[in-house]
This record gives structure tokens, C-alpha cells and sequence, in this order.
């Protein structure tokens, strides 16, 4: 069974007895990057590996680290030859943006946001900005609030957290729910979590006064796109999401109605489906506390960081953007606890989303998807593949794609920027 797409692009066929995506996956491969970096570091990179001083300075000047965020920024940033004007400027409301204007591009005349993922910035996508400033007016890439250079602006947690479902698995392929909960109760605190981002985005369209953009938004981002694009329908013109979190359904979903003490049957392979689950799980104190446990670890710490870099993005042909993410990552007090709130609270330690987009495709009216996935993608392809045919299948007005790029990961539009640029201009330049 394939999904047909426009010419060149490069699709795999999925079968419908597809078997499920091995769920070692991620965690699997963050231990390995831990523990194994690349042996054959290249020389800038074995300068600038982690020593104690560096550590010390990190720990304890946090304005020192925002400083020497700011100046990687920019040194990445430096030999980033645009078409057109390159500006970049902290908002009144916070928020660090960049801004390229191309007055003579024709083929996209619709401001295009491009929006990170968790734990990353704008600069994710530092690799891009040429190749899409020559056929877009008007490109933008942000740091997300509390995250990357944009200030953590204040947020109020919720007084609780989303009540846990209480799974009472049985055997190996059925499970029961002891008790129902107050599933009014978890839409509200979700949607309170989700607005942190989603209200200041539209607070930037406003401010930067644009009429409907094109949202292209990176994991996590991708998730937040969607979202978006959910509550600010109107804003919204073309919608590409890159290797989207969250778009599985799950046993865990508020959506769900499932009637306690009744037994139902687990589906380990269909991601569409409200049985679906895979078993392994983030543990609850490093799910918790995340980059803080390497901090705590102290050199060492900072050392398994920078291994983890090296190995995640090998791919990178220089170092600036490695010593760019370690600043982001270990530098400024790890990742924002503001940023870790959120994240745990519209995520399962299953890294499944409370509300996921696979249960309110009914809801979205952009008309022109696109989703787009690395060959070597770790996050559920096959979940990304049911997303559009289901898309296609239910709306006749609906455009929905989906596609890989060859020769990239999860950070596809760091690992093959060419094929990333062409394949996101020829969908946002089609009628």
C-alpha cells in the first residue's frame, strides 16, 4: 500500500501487517551516543571537548553561559550566506527571531515560520536558511519561549498534574482500567501547558503584523504546529511537519472513553488506533529531571554531553553548532524547568502525547499537509503514513502528503539540507 506524491519525492510503501517500530528505539540510542562517541573526532572537536574548567564556569555563571550562547549564535550565523537581508533582534515580548527578506523571490510570498523542536532553537535549522531564502520573501525561524536565546517567560504551572491512567496490563496483549478518571480535568491542564506556546506564537504574528503564515514546525515543534494550526485556524496557509512527536494515538489519550474494570486488547502495531501502546518507558527520574542529572554528575556530566553531540550530529561538517548545543543543553543550567514542565506534562514517559494529533485530524482545516520523515528516523514513520491516509481518506479538500528525505535521521534538515530545502519549495509553491 503507497501513498502517491508529487514526482521526485522520495516515499517508502508501508504494509498494512507492517510489524510495530522496535520500541528500543530512542532510549537505545541515546545510551549508545552517551557512552560511545566517535572515534575519529576531528581536530575541533577534540579542542573543544568538556574539561573541568569549562564545567565550573558553567555551573556557576549562568549570565557568562547566555553570553557565550549568544556568541555561537552568532559565529554560526556569520557564514550563513542569505539571498536577500539577514536580521536578527529580541522581540519587546522576549522572543529571539531571525528574519530573512528576499524582495526579489516570486515563488513563496507567504511568510514561512519555521519552528524547533524540545531542547533546541532556530538554529536547528541554521543549515536551511540559504537554500529557503532564495525562493521564500519572507522566512522566520524563533526560539520558543525558554528555550535557546528567547527569554523564559513567566508561566503558571498547574496546581496539579494530569491524572495518571491506571493500566492494569494482563498477559501480554490485554489490559483493563481499575478506575476512570476526570478526563475534563487533564483536557484543561493540557491545554493550559500548550498555550504557553501556542498564544505566544500568535502574540509574534500579530507583532510582526502577518496575515496567514506557513507553519513548518521540527518534532516537538511539529506537535506545537499542529496545535496551533488547530487554534489559530485562520493564521495558518500551508502546514509541514517534520518528524512530528506526538502523533500516535494511545491507550494513554484523554480522548479515550474506556470503561472501567472491562478488558481490552493492546495493538502493538497500529499507531492510529486507541489500543496502541509500546511498552518500554523513560525512567521517572530521568524523565523528571533530565538534563539536570548530567549537571549533577559534574565533569563527567559534561563529558557524556559532548559525546552524546558528537555522535547525534556526526553528520555536521564543523564544530561551531556541536559547541552551539552544548551551551544550550549543559551550558545555562540545563534545559528550563519551564520548557521540562510542559514537555512532561503533554508527554507520557512513553513519550506518547496525552492528546495526541492522530485524534483530531477531524479538526484541522489546512488544506495542504506535509509530512516529512528522515530514511533513518528514529521517531514512528509508520504513524506519520497512517496520519495522511487517514487525511486523504476522510476530506476530499484535503491535500496530505508524506515523504522521506534520503540520508538523514531524525534531524533531517541538519543531515541532507538540499533535498530538505527542495522538497519543502516544492510544496509550499504549489497552487
Amino acid at each position: 500500500m503507497v501513498i502517491s506524491v508529487r514526482p521526485g519525492f522520495y516515499i517508502r510503501g508501508f504494509s498494512s501487517a507492517r510489524t510495530a517500530v522496535k520500541d528500543y528505539s530512542l532510549q537505545a540510542k541515546i545510551v549508545k551516543r552517551l557512552l560511545n562517541p566517535p572515534v575519529n573526532l576531528s581536530e575541533e572537536e577534540q579542542r573543544a571537548r568538556p574539561t573541568i574548567r569549562m564545567w565550573l564556569s558553567r555551573w556557576n555563571d549562568t549570565k557568562e553561559t547566555e553570553r557565550e550562547l549568544k556568541e555561537f549564535q552568532d559565529k554560526i550565523m556569520q557564514d550563513v550566506q542569505v539571498a536577500g537581508t539577514k536580521e536578527n533582534e529580541l522581540s519587546a515580548d522576549g522572543i529571539n527571531q531571525w528574519h530573512f527578506h528576499n524582495s526579489t523571490a516570486s515563488k513563496i510570498t507567504t511568510p514561512t515560520l519555521l519552528v524547533h523542536g524540545y531542547a533546541a532553537s532556530s538554529m536547528a535549522y541554521y543549515r536551511t536558511f540559504s537554500g529557503l531564502s532564495e525562493n521564500i520573501r519572507d522566512l522566520y525561524a524563533i526560539d520558543l519561549p525558554a528555550n535557546g536565546l528567547s527569554k523564559d517567560l513567566p508561566f503558571k504551572a498547574p496546581k496539579q498534574e494530569p491524572q495518571p491512567l491506571k493500566v492494569k496490563y494482563i498477559d501480554e496483549d490485554k489490559f483493563s482500567i481499575p478506575c476512570e478518571i476526570d478526563v475534563q480535568r487533564n483536557k484543561e491542564i493540557i491545554e493550559h501547558c500548550e498555550n504557553y506556546y501556542l498564544d505566544k506564537i500568535e502574540d509574534w504574528r500579530k507583532m510582526n503584523r502577518l496575515e496567514k503564515i506557513n507553519l513548518v514546525g521540527h518534532s516537538y515543534g511539529g506537535y506545537l504546529s499542529f496545535k496551533y494550526a488547530l487554534k489559530y485556524p485562520s493564521s495558518v496557509e500551508k502546514l509541514c511537519l517534520v518528524s512530528p512527536a506526538g502523533v500516535e494515538s494511545s491507550i494513554f489519550s484523554i480522548n479515550n472513553k474506556f470503561n472501567a474494570k472491562e478488558t481490552y486488547t493492546l495493538d502493538m502495531e497500529d499507531p492510529s488506533s486507541k489500543f496502541y501502546l509500546r511498552k518500554r518507558q523513560v525512567p521517572a527520574f530521568i524523565f523528571k529531571n533530565q538534563s539536570d542529572i548530567l549537571r549533577w554528575m559534574g565533569p563527567l556530566g559534561a563529558k557524556l554531553t559532548w559525546s552524546y553531540i558528537t555522535s547525534a550530529y556526526k553528520r555536521l561538517p564543523t564544530v561551531e553548532y556541536k559547541e552551539y548545543l552544548f551551551e544550550l543543553i549543559y551550558g545555562r543550567g540545563g534545559i528550563p524547568l519551564t520548557a521540562r514542565q510542559i514537555f512532561t506534562t503533554l508527554f507520557t514517559r512513553h513519550l506518547l502525547a496525552r492528546d495526541p494529533i492522530m485524534d483530531s485530524l477531524d479538526k484541522l482545516q489546512a488544506k495542504n499537509v506535509l509530512l516529512l520523515y528522515g530514511h533513518h528516523d528514529w521517531m514512528n514513520k509508520f504513524a506519520g503514513y497512517k496520519m495522511v491516509e487517514r487525511l486523504n481518506s476522510s476530506r476530499r479538500d484535503t491535500s496530505a502528503d508524506y515523504m522521506e528525505v534520503p540520508e538523514a535521521g531524525h534531524n533531517l534538515m541538519l543531515d541532507n539540507p538540499q533535498f530538505f530545502n527542495n522538497s519543502l519549495i516544492e510544496f509550499l509553491s504549489t497552487k
